[in-house]
C-alpha cells in the first residue's frame, strides 16, 4: 500500500530520528497526522518541528506503551530489535511502515522532491528507497527543461495559472476553458514563454488566456 491514505488526525508514531525517520514524520505532520516521534537524538528538522507544535519528540529509548493507541508506525531506528519491538507493540490492525524492509512493510511512502512548488512523486515497483528518490530528484532537476524556463519564471508562469483558474470554471462550453488542451498549449507557446521569460506579467497573462481558450 502505498502513502495515499488521509492520514488526518491520525495517532502516527515514528521510531527514529534520522535522515528517514525525519522525512516520513514530516511528510505525516504536514498530511495532519498527530504524529509522536520516539529517539534519544533528532534531526534540527525534527527539533524545528517539535518547537513549532508539528508534532512531538520525546528525547528518549522507544517503550512499549508508545505505541499503545497508534494507528500507525514508522520504524526507522537503525536497530532490527528496536523496531521489531516497536511493531510488536502497536494495537491489531495498526499499519506499519518498515524502513529498509519491503517484505514485512505495510505502507510505503514514495520518494518526494519538490522544485519551486512543483512536487514530484516517484514509487518503484520493487519499493528500493534509494532508487525512487534518485528518479525523483533528477525529475525535479528535469523541470528546467520542459518548458525552458528558470526559477523565477516558473514560478512566475504558475502564479498567473493559479490567478487566472480563480476565475474560471474548470471546464466550460465552448469559448471556455478546455485545461487539458489549454495548458498543453500554454507550456508550447513561444510568445508566451519569452513574455514570462521577460517578465512581462500584463502580457503574458493576456497571451496566456488566449492560449487558454478553445475557441
Amino acid at each position: 500500500m502505498l502513502l495515499d491514505l488521509d492520514v488526518r488526525g491520525w495517532p502516527c508514531l515514528v521510531v527514529g530520528a534520522g535522515p528517514i525517520g525525519t522525512r516520513r514524520a514530516l511528510r505525516l505532520a504536514a498530511a495532519g497526522a498527530r504524529v509522536v516521534v520516539v529517539a534519544p537524538e533528532a534531526t534540527d528538522d525534527v527539533e524545528t518541528a517539535h518547537a513549532e507544535g508539528r508534532l512531538v519528540w520525546f528525547a528518549r529509548p522507544f517503550e512499549d506503551a508508545d505505541a499503545a493507541e497508534v494507528r500507525l508506525l514508522v520504524t526507522a531506528s537503525g536497530s532490527p530489535t528496536v523496531d521489531d519491538a516497536a511493531a510488536a507493540a502497536v494495537p491489531s490492525g495498526a499499519l506499519v511502515s518498515r524502513s529498509g524492509d519491503a517484505a514485512r512493510t505495510d505502507v510505503a511512502f514514495p520518494a518526494v522532491a519538490v522544485e519551486d512548488g512543483i512536487v514530484v512523486t516517484v514509487a518503484t515497483p520493487d519499493r528500493v528507497p534509494g532508487l525512487s528518490r534518485w528518479y525523483a530528484e533528477r525529475l525535479a532537476g528535469a523541470v528546467d527543461d520542459l518548458a525552458g524556463l528558470d526559477s523565477a519564471g516558473r514560478v512566475l508562469l504558475a502564479g498567473l495559472l493559479a490567478e487566472v483558474r480563480a476565475g474560471l470554471p474548470e471546464r466550460s462550453a465552448p469559448g471556455g476553458v478546455d485545461w487539458i488542451l489549454g495548458l498543453d498549449r500554454s507550456m508550447l507557446d513561444p510568445i508566451l514563454l519569452d513574455l514570462v521569460r521577460r517578465g512581462l506579467r500584463a502580457e503574458a497573462k493576456e497571451r496566456l488566456l488566449a492560449c487558454l481558450s478553445s475557441s
